[in-house]
């Protein structure tokens, strides 16, 4: 059970630790925690008004984000739990010896009785 927490806040942190890089790296024009009245970017390095952003216009150019590093923030979580799923690292997420050691014994005599 502690090794499948570990492994939730590992995929919680790489998206939001790869959200806010590329958050870094293109600045408004990747819109991570943008909500749904925002600014996006258009193909000219203009901004196009989404719903009412209560922020006015972003003063730099916007920048075209390539499809693929506008999702990295979703593969990268999605490879380290197929990596723990569909490989040998999955023996950590089963139970474990101590787990079963804390488990209550079974009942009954030993003779079948």
């Amino acid at each position: 059970m502690r090794n499948a927490v570990l492994l939730l806040i590992g995929i919680v942190l790489l998206y939001v630790l790869t959200s806010l890089v590329l958050q870094a790296i293109y600045g408004p024009s990747y819109g991570f925690l943008a909500g749904e009245d925002c600014w996006l970017p258009d193909d000219h390095g203009g901004w196009v008004k989404h719903g009412q952003p209560t922020e006015p216009r972003p003063a730099v150019p916007s920048v075209q984000v390539p499809i693929l590093v506008r999702y990295l923030s979703i593969f990268l979580p999605a490879l380290l739990l197929i990596l723990f799923i569909f490989s040998p690292l999955r023996k950590h997420l089963e139970k474990t010896e101590t787990d079963a050691e804390e488990s209550p014994p079974a009942t009954g005599d030993q003779n079948g009785t």
